[in-house]
């Protein structure tokens, strides 16, 4: 009844018209119950650790029926144009960060289950039924993520090669079970961003979700590192607590050996975690602050106080240089636009700042240069020793194993097969995501992959060239965010951020359409015939 319905677009009226329907219709019904017996029969045998394998045919069918779902109505559109679904994104961005990953319930066979993570389920649920029903969000999504071939064509690289080397990996099932889990992940918080981001005002609310959990962050790091020790540390309730071993390890001071400092590490479970995180958010921040204006000045002295305070005593090189990237690419972006104003009545100021901020970072290049403490704590010393030789013996592993797999193994595999053992830990460690990114899916896929990153990176710092409003401004802070980002994953290998720079991508691309937009409206407004004067009436 509903395909006869005036709801459905005209081909979807007669569907079950045409000679090959009722085939489908039994093949599909067949399909499901033996869907249902081949599940419920693993699950007895094997319990929730073959969940996984269950799935895999239950998805494929659903994936089916999806797709054989309807557009609704046409007319409907003005309504579901902007659905509604901003609030269930900015929570979880920022319950992402807010609540601590390590308190979870934990079953086995199954993903630990957290708030963030639920909500995840929910977002992909909306997702799901929304998309292949509403043309007008997915029109949305692909003008906004695919205006830009060179990006779309490094992410689509990336992708492709995922799947061309999953033969040579040890374990196919395996290898696509955990490619399927980093890709839900990685893109499902900028997809569901993607039809919401073709409005200033969700790019801007994104934006302020962000920052504001990364301050949240840095408060939290201020009273863990009075207390020494996260502020729910005692308060863990016992079903969701993780293994013990592993809960007490990053309850740990974490500190380096030969430096007993402790090392905070806010709601992340090791500090490299939270570095490479800071490493994503640091120039938004900044940038936040820097533009806070009259009553709210206060506030920008107490987010650096903030910021130098996380910096200090995260006691790690990619803290400080989380900071040290986006003030010299700051200096360097205002220096630049300065010039580019040419005759702009804003010239002068704009190179008044940039002065400031470039007299700024020469200061603290010179402290680098002339202080060994200094040195110590940007570029390392004796208590980075033991991190700098675990990290070489990686490399060295990871170009034997390139020498005899130049094109990857499959996503997930390099731990195994380049990673090493260290004292305390009881299982294999990479430190760093580009030995995995190599080792995984080759050269190829690696300059794909980060790629994808710094161009993006360069359509922000061009955003922030051509700027007229702040909105334009943040694509350059994103922007910097990703070449920094780009920058820790040198020496740290987790994908927990992943989410967020993929969704610093989607931000980036989504600011450029915008800006795009404006300066074709201004040329446009530009070529058009200048008026021709008075009008001269002409009598008989």
């Amino acid at each position: 009844m509903m395909r006869r319905s005036t709801r459905i677009i005209s081909p979807y009226n007669t569907l079950e018209y045409r000679p090959w329907f009722p085939a489908l219709r039994m093949a599909l019904i067949i399909a499901m119950a033996m869907t249902v017996i081949y599940a419920t029969t693993l699950l007895t045998i094997g319990g929730t650790s073959l969940v996984k394998i269950a799935v895999i045919p239950i998805g494929l069918i659903m994936g089916f029926v999806i797709w054989l779902l309807p557009d609704a109505d046409e007319h409907a559109l003005p309504s579901t144009a902007n659905p509604p679904y901003m609030w269930a994104l900015l929570v979880f961005l920022a319950g992402m960060v807010v609540w601590p990953s390590y308190i979870a319930i934990v079953i086995p066979g199954l993903p630990w289950l957290t708030p963030p993570r639920i909500l995840l389920a929910v977002m992909l649920a909306i997702m799901l039924i929304h998309y292949p029903q509403h043309r007008h969000s997915r029109g949305t999504l692909v003008e906004v993520m695919g205006n830009d071939r060179i990006a779309i064509s490094l992410f689509l690289l990336y992708e492709a090669l995922n799947l061309i080397v999953l033969p040579l990996s040890p374990s196919i099932a395996s290898t696509l079970s955990f490619l399927f889990l980093q890709e839900v992940f990685n893109l499902s918080a900028v997809i569901m961003a993607g039809m919401l981001m073709a409005k200033p005002s969700s790019i801007r609310a994104i934006y302020s979700a962000i920052v504001g959990a990364a301050i949240y962050t840095m408060v939290v790091g201020v009273v863990e590192n009075e207390m020494q020790l996260p502020p729910w540390a005692e308060y863990i309730p016992s079903f969701m607590r993780i293994d013990e071993s592993f809960l007490s390890r990053i309850l740990s001071p974490q500190a380096r050996i030969g430096d007993s400092r402790y090392r905070i590490r806010s709601t992340f479970p090791v500090v490299l975690y939270y570095t490479q995180y800071l490493s994503l958010v640091m120039p938004l921040i900044l940038y936040s602050a820097w533009r806070m204006r009259g009553r709210y000045r206060v506030f920008s002295f107490i987010v650096m106080a903030l910021v130098l305070h996380t910096v200090w005593y995260c006691n790690a090189r990619t803290a400080i240089l989380s900071l040290l990237i986006p003030l010299f690419a700051y200096g360097a972006l205002f220096m630049v636009r300065s010039v580019r104003n040419g005759k702009n009545t804003d010239a002068l100021r704009t190179g008044i700042r940039a002065g400031v901020i470039l007299l700024l970072v020469g200061i603290l290049a010179g402290v680098i240069a002339t202080s060994h403490r200094a040195q110590m704590y940007t570029f390392g010393g004796k208590q980075h020793d033991a991190s700098n030789i675990a990290r070489d013996q990686q490399w060295d592993n990871a170009w034997r194993q390139l020498a005899r797999n130049p094109v990857g193994i499959g996503a997930g595999n390099s731990v195994a097969k380049v990673g090493i053992s260290v004292p305390g830990r009881d299982n294999l460690i990479v430190d760093s995501l580009y030995i995995n990114l190599l080792v995984d899916v080759g050269f190829l896929g690696f300059a794909a992959f980060f790629g994808l990153f710094l161009r993006c990176a360069y359509l922000g710092v061009m955003c922030f060239l051509r700027a007229t409003n702040d909105l334009e401004e943040q694509a350059g802070a994103v922007g910097i965010g990703l070449v920094s980002y780009v920058v820790a994953c040198s020496v740290v290998s987790t994908t927990d951020s992943g989410y967020l720079s993929f969704l610093f991508c989607g931000m980036v691309l989504a600011i450029k359409h915008l800006q795009d937009q404006r300066l074709a409206e201004e040329a446009r407004v530009r070529a058009m015939p200048a008026p021709t004067g008075a009008l001269v009436v002409r009598r008989a």
